[in-house]
């Protein structure tokens, strides 16, 4: 079973905090150095200069709180294995990343800090509503209109700022804008972690294409040197043979040193501890109608809208001169233009990584066929056996050669939507 930390539980049983601190008249006063009834009445003297708290924001989406209740029973189930699959990298990510998990944790924390606020002044309401009639009744019998008039808006006020609060604690949930920051955070590694994946996975398919392209490469080879003796085959042949079964000893020997500093890599971003081992599943054939939803034009327009650099261009200080501001202009303007270029790169990325994974797929095809009728000919005696190694070559060759067509198809994908989501890069 998957050793990770119990986040499905983060909320269950957790035991509610009170407020750690109190703004009272623009000053931090820690809750333990206010009496219940003291809070009260320090927050009644500044209530009548204190606008209603509008609700702040909180995560929706990827950034989606990762408590059981917010997923299915085979969903979390699926989390919680020990098993690492490409589509689970979002969920994953958010859960039990150490830092993205540990950032969503703080933040649900003040959440509680903020219900138990609610708590609070809800207690102390009939303090605050007893020295607010206090003021009506003493404005009337005195006639003093004005001292009327504050009691009824100490009394308005007061359950403005309990309720402005409640909605910020019930809102938690839907509204985005304060947690902006934190799930841009979460997307990159998101983006990340799915490259490491993608690597991986293209490590561990040609790994397994070259074991394959080294056992045959040893029965050419042996093949080659019994002929060699026999005068049938040049030393140049069996030279070249030789030099392709050391080249591919190689490859394989640098891929797999390669494969478990990913690994382990892949396993940290997603909190799993390397030493255990998960099962890191391949990677599903690429969707080709995700291409279908492409629109450049489209898609561009969204990317500068969601493009962090160019929205903090267009919201910087507009300048106190003409010089200034036209300058501000042109900044605008050139993001907006090499974002644009960007778009264009990763639309026309995705465009050569199709035309060449078609033309693997085309290839393989052939080889199979070859390969089919290779096997045939073998069989009857019509070809030797070191022409059906080297259809057994060819067609492997093809093989790896699709395979990885189709990841990179995959990454390019990969790239261009996260460029509309804002993530494309802005070169200076």
């Amino acid at each position: 079973m998957r050793k990770m930390q119990d986040r499905g539980k983060r909320a269950v049983g957790r035991e509610r905090k009170s407020p750690a601190a109190t703004i009272v008249a623009g000053k931090l006063v820690r809750a333990e150095a206010v009496g219940k009834p003291a809070a009260a009445v320090i927050l009644t003297a500044v209530l009548l200069a204190v606008p209603v708290i509008p609700a702040q924001a909180a995560p929706t989406g990827p950034g989606a709180v990762p408590e059981p209740e917010e997923y299915s029973a085979e969903t979390l189930a699926g989390l919680q294995d020990n098993r690492i699959e490409y589509d689970e990298i979002p969920d994953l990510v958010h859960a039990y990343n150490p830092d993205i998990s540990k950032a969503w944790d703080t933040y649900m924390d003040s959440r509680e800090d903020f219900a138990g606020m609610v708590t609070e002044l809800e207690s102390q309401y009939r303090t605050v509503k007893q020295m607010a009639d206090g003021y009506v009744s003493a404005g009337k019998l005195m006639g003093s209109p004005m001292l009327v008039a504050t009691g009824r808006q100490l009394d308005k006020t007061y359950l403005g700022v309990v309720q402005g609060i409640r909605d910020t604690v019930n809102e938690w949930e839907t509204n985005r804008q304060a947690t902006s920051a934190l799930r841009r955070a979460e997307r990159q590694v998101v983006a990340g972690t799915q490259s490491a994946m993608i690597g991986y996975e293209t490590i561990r398919q040609n790994i397994a294409t070259l074991e394959t392209m080294v056992q045959l490469y040893e029965q050419q080879a042996e093949m080659a040197a019994r002929q060699a003796a026999l005068g049938m085959a040049t030393d140049n042949n069996l030279a070249s043979i030789n030099s392709s079964l050391l080249g591919a000893r190689a490859q394989l020997a640098a891929l797999r040193d390669q494969q478990e500093s990913v690994r382990r890599t892949l396993c940290m971003l997603l909190g799993y501890d390397p030493d255990l081992d998960p099962e890191i599943c391949p990677i599903p054939e690429f969707d080709l109608s995700r291409l279908d939803g492409m629109d450049l034009e489209k898609d561009t327009v969204k990317a500068i809208g969601n493009n962090q650099t160019l929205i903090a261009q267009r919201t910087s200080a507009k300048g106190n001169t003409n010089d200034q501001t036209a300058a501000r202009s042109r900044m605008i303007e050139e993001g907006d233009e090499k974002l644009t270029i960007e778009m264009q790169r990763l639309y026309q990325d995705v465009q050569d990584k199709k035309a060449a994974y078609e033309a693997a797929k085309t290839g393989l095809e052939a080889a199979e066929l070859n390969r089919a009728a290779s096997e045939r000919q073998y069989q009857l005696g019509l070809m030797s056996q070191v022409q059906y190694v080297g259809t057994q070559i060819s067609f492997y060759q093809k093989k790896g050669e699709k395979e990885s067509a189709n990841l990179s198809l995959l990454q390019a994908m990969e790239n261009y939507d996260w460029g509309v989501l804002g993530f494309a890069a802005v070169s200076d």
